[in-house]
């Protein structure tokens, strides 16, 4: 028997290491009364990756938090471990390897100087790992980092990744509707970061289903947050108290589509 999950969903975009910005996130969704979605991105180009990911694993293991893989996980996963096809274990100090300078140009240097430790970054690192998803599906939103998944991309492609040298799913940036795939008919849309925009921006996509997108980018003082039986949420700069611009107008959920929460069963390979 299906059971109605009480408390709602909220997914919060690319934080990118501002703990300030995750407090500001907190204030409008608690999590002892939330499920919360963090879209990806949550580390690099910011100070605060150690003591974010601290909190993060510490709300995680008592409250609802799920953590979605971005562009920037990948890059930390494949310059510790290696890329698609070529994993091995775990080095924070690893040889001259095209996926290490990969990740210190692209926002990873501020990710590695907030730890005095390789322990500590080895095992945050490992965290993510294991824990961080492709996408998810709560209250009938699909959710995840880039883009919707296609069919063909619900199951992580080794094989094209290698070819490719990213996820798809992590990394592509819809700018028309038809750019997006079709969720499936029991769906009401999907939400994701990714592709900053200066105001959260709704495309419609074949199907005739939303796809919300909510990254603002890492420089305006403004936050996003999606709800899932509210909409979409512009948080003023203020750290507190929190002040809640007039929400975009979304469809409201039919909590009798709670059975379609699942997770993906695969986990950044």
């Amino acid at each position: 028997m299906t059971t109605c999950d009480p408390l709602p969903t909220v997914a919060i975009p690319d934080l990118n290491s501002s703990l300030p910005r995750f407090h500001r996130a907190l204030t409008f969704a608690p999590p002892a009364a939330h499920h919360l979605i963090l879209l990806g991105d949550v580390i690099d180009h910011g100070p605060d990756t150690r003591p974010l990911l601290a909190e993060l694993r510490a709300i995680h293991r008592e409250h609802h938090l799920y953590y979605l893989a971005g562009n920037h996980e990948e890059l930390l996963i494949n310059a510790i471990y290696g890329p698609p096809g070529h994993r091995h274990a775990p080095s924070a100090t690893p040889s001259d390897t095209p996926e290490w300078h990969k990740w210190l140009k692209n926002g990873g240097q501020t990710t590695l100087d907030s730890y005095r430790s390789t322990k500590a970054l080895l095992s945050d690192a490992e965290w993510i790992r294991t824990t961080a998803k492709r996408w998810i599906v709560r209250h009938g939103w699909l959710y995840s980092h880039a883009t919707r998944p296609s069919t063909a991309e619900l199951r992580y492609p080794e094989d094209v990744a290698a070819q490719q040298g990213h996820d798809p799913l992590l990394w592509h940036r819809p700018r028309m509707s038809q750019d997006l795939p079709a969720l499936d008919a029991a769906l009401i849309g999907s939400v994701h970061g990714h592709t900053p925009r200066t105001t959260p921006e709704q495309l419609v996509g074949p199907d005739n289903k939303p796809a919300w997108f909510i990254d603002l980018g890492r420089t305006t003082r403004q936050l996003a947050l999606h709800h899932s039986e509210t909409g979409v949420h512009l948080l003023d700069g203020t750290p507190a108290p929190m002040t809640l611009s007039t929400p975009f107008h979304l469809p409201t959920l039919d909590h009798a589509s709670a059975f379609l929460t699942r997770l993906a069963k695969t986990k950044i390979a």
